[in-house]
């Protein structure tokens, strides 16, 4: 294992060979993060320093120095610890300082949250030098209603989106060029249900599982919403039920107060008046969003054997699809891989530690107990 250290501008520093462990934890519809233990040494310590960035020797993933902890134990062995977030949290520098309102795709929305913020912002020192917005891909979602909460924070409403369509983002780094993209993507649907790929299959029984984790809970489940909007002297507040056709004990209510969705904002210099019907969609659209936060969660999170039959990065990857198996559990679950933390130590072969689940009500009917 070997990470290359560089600064801000992406000249490299040096390099660093001795590593205790590392784990790096990818994210699909988050920022990922790391933790670095190495010995105490004088280039260690002249290296490691906040702000510098690290990358994987061949990656694309690019981290931040944010946590630097030196320390000396009782053998007199001396220790750096370092911890940081991977560059997407640049995202979270920004507020949404011109609110967005419109119906586009998923993706352009996340293009447009960072062009407008981050790359081309109308504020020249709101922009972020070296990043680029990668090309479109051809992710096929439809488009949505959506109105951005004032002066949100741009990576929160950045992940609010992508968890809301199933879509991973990232800024990702091309170290010859020096630049960094901003990249909307989709993962790959390897479940044993499709016919265009073949398929990926997690079980215990093919020896690719070491260990498994299931998680299957309704504690913070909300089925059905109503969204109110913005208060208006004189008139009635609008009211919009989303899940309304939900009954009886199934149904679990919950009061969105979306005051900030008007219908009346303004664009620029120029104010705009959304029709009832396209207000009510903003509304509604709220209401769906917070009830993805609600959902049930199912999720299976599993320490993989990093030398089966599957290989990471070439037969899956994060944000792929995949199949797991428990047959002992009578649990076949199709699910996305949503997180990834590749274990380093030193002397050990690497380890893959991966968690699969997503907190969306249409999972829950992909759960099918196995005929024996």
């Amino acid at each position: 294992m070997e990470l290359r250290v560089y600064g801000r501008d992406l000249m490299q520093l040096g390099l660093i060979e001795k590593i205790t462990s590392l784990i790096w934890t990818r994210r699909y519809w988050a920022y990922g993060a790391f933790k670095l233990l190495v010995p105490f040494t004088e280039v260690h310590a002249a290296l490691l320093v906040k702000n510098h960035l690290i990358l994987k020797r061949g990656d694309t993933e690019m981290a931040e120095i944010q946590y630097v902890y030196i320390t000396q134990d009782s053998q007199g062995e001396e220790h750096i610890e370092v911890q940081g977030r991977f560059i997407t949290h640049w995202v979270a520098k920004r507020i949404i300082l011109n609110r967005i309102v419109t119906v586009a795709t998923a993706q352009a929305i996340l293009r447009r949250i960072v062009s407008e913020n981050i790359i081309s912002p109308q504020v020249a020192s709101r922009r972020i030098s070296g990043i680029d917005l990668a090309s479109i891909e051809g992710i096929s979602r439809p488009s949505i209603q959506y109105a951005s909460e004032e002066y949100a924070n741009a990576l929160l409403e950045c992940e609010t989106v992508a968890r809301a369509s199933r879509l991973g983002f990232g800024i990702y780094t091309d170290i010859r060029e020096k630049r960094h993209t901003f990249r909307v993507y989709d993962g790959a649907d390897l479940t044993v249900d499709q016919k265009n790929n073949p398929p990926c299959i997690f079980s215990q029984e093919f020896d690719n599982v070491l260990e498994q984790e299931y998680t299957n809970s309704v504690e913070n489940l909300k089925s059905t919403a109503y969204v109110g909007g913005e208060n208006k002297e004189g008139l009635p507040r609008q009211i919009v039920a989303v899940g309304d056709s939900v009954a009886g004990l199934n149904r679990d209510e919950i009061f969105i107060n979306a005051t900030d969705i008007t219908q009346t904002y303004k664009d620029g210099q120029q104010e705009i008046t959304m029709t009832l019907q396209q207000y009510i969609e903003m509304l509604r659209q709220r209401g769906q969003t917070e009830l993805e936060k609600c959902a049930e969660t199912l999720a299976f999170a599993s320490k993989v054997n990093a030398h089966s039959n599957l290989v990471y990065k070439a037969d899956y990857d994060l944000g792929d699809r995949v199949t797991c198996v428990n047959r002992k559990w009578g649990v076949r679950v199709n699910v996305r891989i949503t997180e990834v933390a590749e274990i380093f130590h030193k002397d050990k072969p690497a380890e893959i530690s991966i968690t699969f689940g997503e907190s969306l009500p249409a999972l829950i009917d992909t759960i099918r107990q196995l005929i024996k």
